[in-house]
């Protein structure tokens, strides 16, 4: 049976040197793999503070029968993979903070080294058929490292923090590293929908590779995508903010006494989670409504981060500076308007303040999630509840349909809206609440974690079989044999297959011993060809002059029927929509990118950049996809980019779709199908054979859908020869 090994940087406890224990923690992630119902074997790997005996973690299993392995990693390069890079490099880039970053190579090959260390060791403890799930951006570099050592191991990976836009992840100096080495994952989830386009954008925009939103298909995996927003353990909360302890806690610190109204913020001391913006809010309110100076109260616990650390230092001091000066100008005798507690509080205190508190206020400037939130609501009387307000730049906004919303830079509208928030019925509260509660009790971290395991097996048994090589002769034997003695229909790309890619496209002539070749093919009585190319009709019908067979131009747009000796336009949508249009965009590319051309078809046109400049032709291309495709969205046409070509056609000039029209119109049932070809286009013709043809992609062997490949395009003429003729 496999197992389960979740990997993160920590293992998921704590040592109680006085008892000499491993004390459980008590995070989300922990309690959401606790809360699996699974008879699978579940294997914990992170590092583990130095002064933890080695022994007693190897001996250690705790009640939910999960058991632990760690690597060994030295004390000082710990501290500069974590500190000098996970901490003052990828946390601020990765929270739009790129002002803070403090990038140098040490610190990068401490990263390096370290990722290294935890993949070899995952390597190492996984068996066959074990599933992998790594854990947060301490570990970008593990999928790849782990996929190196072990291609055949399923390896998850999930993102806790957002990932950031294009613009700003192309600041740090290893953007493209980090891409590269994630999308050898064969699952990889966020949190958000937002968080998924950026890096499938960063992954465009950077790497070249496009992509759906649902799996990027690149040289190194066929790597699923998802949105899977955490939760928490709602009973959990339920139950410990309606307990005993958390009603005496509420009546021994009086929070229950008298009409003063609170407002509740709990965050770490971080710059990413706006705590001035809260705090300037809160004074802009308590200035605009002076009749609630002196019955609301904002209490906030801002629990320490990094103490050691300059910037942090600094943050620490802009609050308590705001908050003296904000006590200064509105308390009173009895009244303090901010209690700051510069420190963490106890579980049931903490449920005391949830349960006591109107309003929670969360300013986040970037936030993966915030637990927060939902803890708040998931612990509210439902008699009586409190108000949510949530930064929009917390991924929870997203899932909590019925918090207020705020955007915490606007300092004005945040505090109009503390005061609404105050002022909301009892029966509107409510209401709102009741519905996000619902949501909450279905939707729980265990629920999150299920899903995300379940998506991960299940890109495991729908993993394609490994395309057979057919430079191995017992492969090629297989596949003549199957064709022996049976009536077969071939579909053949033309540029990259029949002839190779040129700098001149009006130079890729079909040579004399290929054309050869497909004229013995042709007049074959068990054989029938089908030329199936991106290029018009006029070209291909001069290259193929003297050969009777099929020509299916312009991606199928226009097919050759040689037995009635009539072309057919096989495009139903009109193209005066967009042909122009798009005419004018790559014109103005063609202008700007040096020895680029472009060439008009009846339903097609390709722009070229394979003389251009090398870095430079790439960077326009990708651009030039993303302005076609969003400036013809709402039109029939599709945009692909292939071989040093971008070309935008009409929706109907597809491979793909001309194939399933061919075989349903000129295919018997006794014929077989055989296509071969080399780019992006030949995938639709690919998968459109899928269930019942036999496909051979030409060049490197990357994710395709074909089943077999051979690596040179000049050995196509050996292989349709010794396939078809010999």
């Amino acid at each position: 049976m496999s197992r389960w090994i979740i990997v993160s940087n920590r293992l998921p406890f704590s040592y109680d040197e006085e008892n000499k224990k491993l004390k459980p923690s008590s995070g989300g992630l922990v309690t959401a793999i606790r809360g699996i119902k699974t008879k699978e074997e579940v294997l914990w790997v992170g590092s583990i503070p130095n002064n933890v005996p080695k022994k007693l973690v190897r001996q250690y299993k705790d009640q939910d029968n999960i058991s632990f392995s760690f690597p060994d990693l030295d004390k000082e390069l710990y501290d500069n993979y974590y500190n000098g890079f996970c901490n003052d490099v990828l946390w601020p880039i990765l929270h739009y903070e790129s002002e803070s970053v403090k990038f140098s190579n040490e610190r990068w090959e401490d990263y390096i080294r370290v990722n290294q260390i935890f993949a070899n060791h995952v390597a190492k403890v996984a068996k066959k058929d074990d599933i992998i799930w790594l854990h947060d951006y301490q570990l970008f570099l593990a999928p790849k490292m782990i996929k190196e050592i072990n291609p055949n191991l399923k390896v998850g990976f999930f993102l806790h923090v957002p990932f950031p836009s294009s613009e700003i992840w192309r600041h740090l100096p290893v953007r493209e590293e980090i891409l590269e080495a994630m999308i050898h994952a064969d699952l990889i989830g966020f949190h958000d929908f937002a968080y998924l386009r950026h890096f499938v954008s960063s992954v465009y925009n950077l790497l070249g590779i496009h992509s759906s939103l649902l799996e990027i298909r690149s040289p190194h995996n066929n790597t699923k995508l998802g949105v899977y927003p955490v939760s928490i353990n709602t009973q959990d909360f339920i139950s410990k903010a309606s307990s005993k302890k958390t009603a005496k806690a509420i009546h021994r610190y009086g929070l229950d006494i008298g009409d003063r109204k609170y407002i509740l913020g709990v965050d770490r001391l971080d710059y990413s989670k706006g705590i001035l913006y809260k705090l300037e809010a809160y004074q802009s309110f308590l200035r605009e409504n002076p009749k609630y100076v002196g019955r609301v109260q904002l209490i906030q616990i801002a629990v320490p981060s990094r103490t050691d650390v300059p910037e942090y230092i600094k943050l620490r001091h802009d609050v308590e500076r705001l908050v003296s000066e904000i006590n200064g100008e509105f308390s009173e005798i009895d009244y303090i308007p901010v209690k700051y507690i510069f420190n963490s509080v106890s579980v049931h205190d903490l449920m005391a303040l949830y349960r006591a508190s109107d309003i929670l206020l969360v300013t986040s400037k970037r936030d993966g999630m915030n637990l927060v939130c939902l803890e708040y609501i998931a612990t509210q009387d439902p008699k009586d509840p409190g108000v949510v307000m949530l930064s929009e730049f917390a991924g929870a906004a997203s899932t909590l349909s019925h918090a207020t919303i705020i955007n915490p830079m606007n300092i004005a509208d945040t505090a109009q809206k503390i005061k609404e928030s105050l002022e909301v019925k009892l029966e509107e509260r409510k209401k709102r609440h009741n519905i996000m509660f619902d949501y909450l009790k279905e939707y729980t971290a265990t629920t999150w974690a299920g899903a995300f395991i379940n998506h991960l097996k299940k890109k495991t048994l729908e993993s394609n079989p490994k395309l057979q090589d057919l430079s191995q002769q017992a492969k090629f034997e297989k596949l003549k044999k199957g064709f022996d003695k049976k009536r077969r229909v071939l579909l053949l790309d033309y540029d990259g297959t029949l002839t190779p890619i040129v700098n001149d496209p009006s130079a890729a002539v079909l040579k004399p011993r290929m054309k050869s070749l497909i004229k013995k093919l042709q007049k074959r009585d068990d054989t029938d060809v089908v030329i199936i190319t991106g290029r018009d009709s006029n070209f291909i019908s001069k290259q193929f002059e003297g050969i009777e067979c099929y020509l299916a131009c312009e991606h199928g747009a226009k097919f050759y029927d040689y037995k009635n000796k009539k072309w057919r336009n096989l495009v139903a949508s009109s193209k005066k929509e967009w042909f122009s249009q798009a005419t004018q965009i790559i014109k103005e590319y063609t202008r700007r990118t040096p020895s680029s051309f472009f060439e008009k078809k009846n339903y097609a046109i390709a722009w070229h950049y394979r003389n251009s400049p090398q870095d430079f032709g790439e960077f326009q291309a990708r651009k030039l996809v993303i302005d076609l495709e969003s400036g013809l969205s709402h039109l029939p046409v599709s945009v692909i980019m292939g071989k040093k070509v971008v070309e935008v056609k009409s929706i109907e000039a597809n491979k793909g779709y001309f194939t399933q029209w061919f075989a349903s119109r000129y295919v018997e049932k006794d014929q077989k199908l055989f296509s071969i070809g080399d780019d992006r286009t030949d995938e639709d013709m690919f998968r459109a054979l899928e269930a019942n043809g036999e496909t051979v992609k030409v060049g490197t062997p990357e994710k395709t859908s074909a089943k077999n490949y051979i690596e040179d395009q000049g050995d196509v003429y050996k292989l349709l020869k010794e396939l078809f003729l010999d």
